[in-house]
């Protein structure tokens, strides 16, 4: 009976999660096959993996490069093309698809492994869906969570969910450890916890997290303290290891600088807000990007007061560290950085569950949503600066 239920509780998140994929890869491949990709940006690796495949291609653009050749040459390899051998990369998803591209029969190429990102990302995602429904139905009402879920796929980022990028994969290790935290097993949310801070440095967040929800539901001693270190370990572990590689404890972070920090990520497109708003719409076409990340950070940041009203400790905990931490840091990749934030995806679908919204207002947001998912979708996959 039990199995039942679930199923009945599963099936129709899947199903619209499985349809909104299906549409999106529809339409990229229309899009590609009627307009050629954008040459690549000075700073761009190359990242046409699958042209023979358009179907495919537009899935792995920007990023996917920096997986692609850790999975296929290794860190460090000195002709790697990913800055420093990849070590601004963390390995849980780069091996995965190494291991995936090893299965007996597959040509150990960058195509393959290409391919491997973008299947492992839109299986993840499907179980990411899975654990949220789960996690959400614990606290929230069955409209109220099925709205949660429309919000999570349709919100205007959660195409990065089906690219050849390691979000799927995160965002499902941190439900995981969020759902055991939930049922008071809070040694195995650590222990997963663990494993998210090896796949994202965002999965430290899950450290304060798991700690102030472990206090609050009464724990104390050593398994206290266990639940608050275990998700540092992976991130630990990985500078252990960069240090006795290339005796470069902060290998991660001296990496990341090749991008660029908060003066080039936040400091930057702040003085232009300032000084000329209005070159974020009618300048560099790049700013527009910017703009969107900006609003949705606005809104996520207004919701907090509302996720620590409605949700538990831990997923409350987790979710403002994930927004405050990203928005006060880089304005470049906010969007796709905001989708853990879980907390603010519940109680938005508890909102628009609630009469006054569950009309015309949700109709509105939704269908403008989808809009604005659809044209991020094309320009990445056209390999412009969505990042």
């Amino acid at each position: 009976m039990m199995l039942r239920s679930w199923r009945q509780e599963l099936l129709p998140p899947l199903a619209f999660a499985v349809f909104t994929r299906v549409l999106m890869f529809l339409m990229v491949w229309l899009s590609l096959r009627a307009v050629p990709r954008l040459p690549f940006y000075p700073a761009q690796l190359p990242d046409n993996f699958l042209p023979h495949r358009l179907w495919l291609d537009g899935w792995a653009r920007w990023d996917t490069s920096h997986y692609v050749a850790i999975a296929e040459l290794g860190y460090g390899a000195a002709e790697s093309p990913s800055p420093n051998g990849g070590y601004g990369f963390l390995p849980v998803f780069p091996l995965l698809l190494r291991a995936v591209g090893a299965f007996p029969g597959l040509e150990q190429s960058s195509a393959t492994y290409a391919t491997a990102g973008i299947v492992v990302a839109n299986i993840f995602f499907l179980v990411a869906t899975c654990l949220f429904v789960i996690l959400s139905r614990r606290h929230f009402s069955r409209p109220a969570t099925y709205s949660a879920v429309l919000l999570l796929c349709l919100m205007p980022f959660s195409f990065f969910f089906s690219a050849s990028y390691s979000e799927s994969l995160f965002v499902s290790i941190c439900l995981g450890s969020l759902l055991l935290a939930d049922r008071n097993r809070w040694i195995s949310a650590g222990a997963l916890g663990a494993l998210a801070s090896a796949t994202r440095f965002a999965g430290l967040a899950l450290a304060p997290a798991l700690l102030l929800g472990a206090y609050r539901d009464g724990v104390r001693g050593w398994r206290l303290a266990a639940t608050g270190l275990l998700p540092l370990t992976g991130f630990g572990l990985w500078s252990a290891y960069t240090a006795w590689r290339i005796d470069d404890p902060l290998a991660y972070f001296n990496t990341q600088a090749e991008w660029g920090g908060w003066e080039e990520h936040v400091r930057f497109y702040a003085e232009i807000l300032l000084r000329n708003p209005m070159e974020m719409v009618q300048g560099d076409p790049r700013h527009l990007i910017i703009l969107v990340n900006l609003m949705i950070a606005v809104v996520f940041i207004a919701m907090l007061p509302l996720v620590w009203r409605k949700t538990p400790p831990a997923v409350a905990a987790f979710t403002m560290v994930i927004v405050l931490f990203h928005a006060g840091w880089t304005w470049v990749s906010l969007g796709r950085y905001l989708l853990p934030a879980v907390g603010v995806f519940m109680v938005g679908g508890e909102l628009l569950a609630r009469p006054r919204l569950a009309g015309w207002p949700r109709d509105v947001l939704f269908t403008s949503a989808t809009i604005l998912l659809a044209a991020l979708a094309i320009l990445f996959a056209h390999g412009f600066w969505v990042v």
